[in-house]
């Protein structure tokens, strides 16, 4: 038996139609077991049930066609964990040095200063360094100065006593440098003193020993002269008061400058100075 398959849900007619068949059918298996001859008859396939005008056909549902696989999304890769970095401290802009005003004390410029300690030719030799106060200020170009109480350094040139007398007596010194507000600045120039003073450099007794060979000498003279006794005294003590004499004039005398005595000191040559030091 030939079937003609439908597509789609049967609808409910069509069922009903299927059912009466089926019981037909087993009907006639019956009738066939007690009539065998009946059994050779041709069973014609019935026609497909027609669905009937009021019936509401339930359309085939529509092929759809088959979607490719997605394809699988790839695995994001993993964002390596940020490490916050510090901010590199920003670099400190190196400050340009900048030029520092100068101005000029004139060369010839005379300076009156006070000594700080006391110098004799006895006591300090040539190269030695000594120190002075200035007593005023001193003004130059572009507002530039040396203050009073800047520390002026000096070197002795010249210490030499006087051998017999005063006559050869020397102590000199020369400006080499000017301090003041932590600054030092080289000079040149002169430094003269007013107040200086001699010494007598020779003992009591050594004195004593010359005014004893002046004596001899004058009484060896007054005998020689006179021949006689008075005369002789006579010579004796003029002898001793040249004796005397000699014996001051052969001294040996040192010079000394006493510590607040007073230095003019007169620069050679310019000097260059900071502007605003000193005020």
């Amino acid at each position: 038996m030939k079937r003609n398959i439908m597509r789609g849900p049967l609808s409910p007619l069509v069922l009903v139609a299927v059912v009466a068949a089926l019981a037909v059918t087993a009907a006639c298996g019956k009738k066939d077991d007690a009539n065998p001859e009946s059994r050779q008859v041709e069973l014609t396939p019935a026609g497909a049930a027609q669905p009937q005008l009021g019936d509401t056909a339930t359309a085939p549902a529509p092929v759809v066609a088959a979607q490719p696989a997605p394809k699988p999304k790839p695995t994001p890769a993993k964002t390596p964990a940020v490490v916050p970095v510090p901010a590199a401290a920003a670099a400190v802009p190196t400050p340009t040095p900048s030029r520092t005003a100068t101005g000029v004390i004139a060369g010839g410029l005379s300076m009156a200063s006070t000594m700080n300690s006391r110098v004799c030719t006895n006591t300090h030799k040539v190269g030695d360094r000594i120190t002075a106060t200035l007593d005023n200020m001193v003004h130059g170009t572009n507002g530039a100065m040396i203050p009073a109480g800047a520390t002026v350094t000096l070197r002795v040139s010249e210490s030499q006593r006087g051998e017999n007398g005063k006559e050869g007596i020397r102590l000199q010194f020369e400006p080499v440098a000017v301090t003041f507000d932590g600054s030092t600045y080289g000079i040149d120039g002169t430094a003269v003193m007013t107040q200086m003073e001699t010494v007598r450099s020779q003992s009591t007794g050594d004195q004593a020993k010359k005014v004893a060979t002046g004596a001899v000498i004058g009484a060896i003279a007054g005998q020689i002269i006179g021949k006689r006794a008075k005369t002789a005294a006579v010579g004796a003590a003029v002898g001793a008061a040249a004796g005397g004499a000699v014996a001051v004039g052969s001294a040996d005398w040192n010079a000394c400058l006493g510590e607040g005595a007073h230095l003019t000191i007169t620069l050679g040559s310019p000097v260059t100075v900071k502007v605003g030091a000193g005020m």
